[in-house]
């Protein structure tokens, strides 16, 4: 929750063949800076509340864990441009 509101995505890990459904979920929050709190609900009934999150960022969360890990994504190669 951010702002009063709540948002809420569900994860399918399913694939098929030469595909792979998104697993991560992405979250509008406005002028917000931080998400005052991240609950996840997983298939095994486990649930887990996260709070005080910053936004602009990816996490990693992985089930039974109770941190969040921060994901660093990887620039791709440098585009040279031809004239």
């Amino acid at each position: 929750m951010a702002g009063g509101i709540s948002q809420i995505r569900e994860i399918a890990g399913g694939s098929s063949y030469l595909s792979q459904s998104e697993l991560r979920a992405n979250f509008g929050l406005g002028k917000a800076t931080r998400a005052e709190t991240v609950e996840v609900q997983w298939l095994s009934g486990q649930h887990q509340v996260f709070r005080n999150i910053e936004v602009d960022k990816f996490y990693l969360i992985e089930e039974g864990k109770q941190e969040m890990g921060q994901q660093h994504l990887l620039a791709g190669p440098a585009r040279s441009e031809k004239h």
